[in-house]
Order: structure tokens, then C-alpha cells, then sequence
């Protein structure tokens, strides 16, 4: 057992030890009081899936388990096409009875240190809560946008050429044809994770709980992307559940596709990035409505010069980062030398602009979303030199808008 010496003594001792196989059903019911789910057997076949005990983390405070953290792996994809391994943290909770005890700390701070132990560069997460893991040195990544679509007054421009090759296919074929399609999407785009084959089974098993009223998924598939979505019958709305698309072709066809969709009066989308290319292709850009924006993906940068020397950059790059990282102490100075065709990042001695940055700051910077002017208004990156801070503005911009396409 790892017993924490960051918890508090005025309470009963709460050990930390990795989890076994048999644990899943008290994780799963300590997961869902934090989250007032009830986890059923077939839900636990589903978790079974993805589930690797050696990666989840129990906290015990005699014969209780009072928090739980995990991850699951997966590769994602940096600006420049590099994809690099990273942890997904998942299922992070802490019992009412025992909050604000250092759990949540200790949990997290033995997770990450073995992280670091496993070579990785960067950890990711998706947050129930906007406040929490800042303090831990996360930084939003990557956005999503709710839109709503009047199908029956949205269409594409004229010129926009429709080049056909949509199809209407089943669940068992979308099963054979979308890994490929995705891996060729995620190897575009800036924050893309990766799906195991225990992913694509969990995600396509179209539980009636995952419905909330709707039809099961239907699924329209070209070449180059595919679509899943829903019909809600009863609002006539069509519930876009995912889009994934390699080529602009396949986003032209398929978009045209789904709003010929006959007896929808609305289209909605949850998971529509915070830049899109659709309101672009829109004869009236007014019929596609953002009704919600919220963060996504959160980055952690757990090794500076691995995660920084492993993407591209915009603009040709020299500067010494000055990086603040109270949590793990994997902070220092580090002169990151890149530009479009590859980059650097060492320990730093000297003899370029600083600019300092925590690592929350270069998380939301790390996959090309973030904006470093807007991070340096708000203080949460300090540059001297005006003109360091612009070329690290325009070096950092990635081409896409970062998208992490799986809920983790």
C-alpha cells in the first residue's frame, strides 16, 4: 500500500492501492454516488472493455474505498501530425464523507508521478468540474460548441460542389469501415485520440440509455468520414452524435447529406469544434445557432521537452521557456528552438527571449487552440519582449482547431 503523507492527520489514515480486477463493481458504485449514476451488469460489461485495473488507483480508509482515480490510454496527435502516447485520466472521485482531506491531492499526485515513471509526455482529462484541476496544471485544450441547424432553411452555397459518394450503411458496417477513416482523421487533427478496438465496441453498442428518447444510431458513410446520428421523432430533430471526416470532399457530401434529411425540422450537434468550416459553406450562416460552448479536452504537460520537441510550429521558433510547475516540480528553463519543419526543446542556458509560462498555460497552448496574448492578459504567461510573445503566438497556432473526438 502507498500511504499518503499529504492527507491530513486529524482523521483516520486513507492508504492508497492499485486496483484488481474483482474492484470494478466498488469502483463503479463509489464512481457512480460521486455521480449519481447506477451502474447495472451490462454496464460493467460495457466498462469491462476498457477497464485495466494496474491503471486505476483506490483510496481506502479502513475496509472503505472513499476515492478512485484511473486512466486509460491512448495516442494523440500534436500539431505536425506526431502522434505521442498519454494518459487519459478518468473516473476521478472522492466520497462526501471525505472531502477536503488531501485525498484528491495524494490520488492524483501518486497517478501523475507514475505517469512521469512511464516515460510519458503529457496527460489529458475531461472535467465534470471547471475548477478543479488548474491547481493540478491542466489547461483547456480543446472547446466544444452545441449548434443548432433550421434544416428547413439551411443550405450550402451555390458554388460549393456536392461530389456525392454518401452512402446509408449499418452498425456492423460502420464497425468495419470507421477505424480506418478515423485514424486517417486523427492523423489531421491537433488533439485526435486514438480508439482501441474495445473503444469502438463501447462506443457503437448504442445502449437505450445513451438514446435519452431517440431512435438507435443511424450512420451515413463516405470514403473519406462518416456520420452517426439520431432521430428524435417527437421534436423532429436530428441528433448528430459524431462527424468525423479525412477530406474536405467528405465534409462538403456528408453535411449536404444531412441536411436533405426529410421530416427534421432541426439539426443539433454537441461536439462541433469551437472554429468550424460549416457556417462557411452555409448560403445563410445565421441558420447555424451556437446554443452552448464549454471546455473539452484539459492537457497536462508532463515532460517538457519531449511534448514540445515532438510538434511543429507555424512560424520559425527561438525561446527559453521559463515553466512553473508547483504540483510535480517537472518545471526549469528550456530553450525551445522549432518551426515548420521540426523543433528542439532542451534545458535552457541562455541567450533567448524568456517567457514564462505555467503548465496549465502550456497545456491549453501544447495542441494549437490557445492563444498566448489572450494567456498573457489574463497573467498566466509573462513575456519582456513584446516581440517573443507574438512569434510565440503565431509559432504555437495550429492549422485545424484541435478536436479530441472521444469522451473519456
Amino acid at each position: 500500500m502507498l500511504h499518503s503523507d499529504a492527507l491530513r492527520p486529524a482523521h483516520a489514515p486513507v492508504d492508497l492501492r492499485q486496483a484488481v480486477a474483482a474492484d470494478l463493481p466498488v469502483i463503479a458504485e463509489v464512481d457512480g454516488r460521486a455521480f449519481g449514476m447506477h451502474y447495472s451488469d451490462a454496464d460493467l460489461d460495457d466498462v469491462r472493455l476498457l477497464f485495466e485495473p494496474d491503471r486505476f488507483l483506490m483510496a481506502r480508509a479502513g475496509d472503505d474505498t472513499v476515492g478512485v482515480t484511473g486512466s486509460f490510454p491512448f495516442d494523440v496527435t500534436l500539431p505536425g501530425g506526431a502522434a505521442v502516447a498519454a494518459a487519459g485520466v478518468t473516473w476521478v472521485s472522492v466520497a462526501v464523507t471525505h472531502r477536503r482531506r488531501g485525498i484528491l491531492r495524494a490520488m492524483l499526485a501518486a497517478q501523475h508521478r507514475g505517469f512521469v515513471d512511464d516515460g510519458l509526455a503529457v496527460s489529458l482529462l475531461t472535467a465534470s468540474e471547471g475548477g478543479i484541476y488548474g491547481r493540478f496544471g491542466y489547461g483547456i485544450a480543446t472547446e466544444h460548441r452545441t449548434v443548432e441547424i433550421d434544416r428547413r432553411r439551411a443550405a450550402l452555397r451555390k458554388d460549393v460542389e456536392d461530389t456525392g459518394g454518401v452512402r446509408e450503411v449499418g452498425t456492423a458496417e460502420l464497425r468495419r469501415l470507421a477505424p480506418d477513416i478515423h485514424r486517417r482523421w486523427a492523423a489531421l487533427t491537433p488533439g485526435a485520440l486514438s480508439r482501441s478496438d474495445g473503444w469502438w465496441d463501447t462506443l457503437l453498442a448504442d445502449r437505450e440509455h445513451q438514446r435519452h428518447g431517440a431512435t438507435p444510431l443511424f450512420h451515413l458513410v463516405h470514403p473519406d468520414g462518416y456520420v452517426s446520428y439520431r432521430r428524435d421523432n417527437a421534436t423532429r430533430t436530428c441528433r448528430i452524435v459524431e462527424v468525423v471526416t479525412a477530406s474536405d470532399e467528405a465534409y462538403v457530401a456528408l453535411w449536404s447529406t444531412v441536411l436533405a434529411i426529410d421530416l427534421v425540422d432541426t439539426v443539433s450537434c454537441r461536439s462541433m469544434a469551437a472554429a468550424e468550416p460549416l457556417s462557411h459553406l452555409l448560403a445563410d450562416p445565421r441558420q447555424m445557432r451556437t446554443v452552448d460552448q464549454r471546455d473539452g479536452m484539459w492537457a497536462r504537460v508532463l515532460d517538457v521537452p519531449a511534448a514540445l520537441a515532438a510538434r511543429r510550429y507555424t512560424v520559425e521558433l527561438d525561446v527559453v521557456l521559463d515553466v512553473h510547475d508547483p504540483f510535480l516540480d517537472r518545471g526549469g528553463r528550456f530553450r525551445l528552438r522549432g518551426g515548420p519543419d521540426g523543433a528542439e526543446c532542451v534545458p535552457a542556458e541562455g541567450g533567448a527571449p524568456v517567457v514564462g509560462v505555467g503548465t496549465a498555460a502550456l497545456g491549453t497552448l501544447l495542441f494549437g487552440g490557445g492563444h498566448a496574448g489572450a494567456l498573457a492578459r489574463a497573467g498566466l504567461l509573462r513575456a519582456d519582449d513584446p516581440a517573443a510573445l507574438r512569434r510565440l503566438d503565431a509559432a504555437f497556432r495550429a492549422d485545424r482547431t484541435p478536436q479530441h473526438g472521444t469522451e473519456f
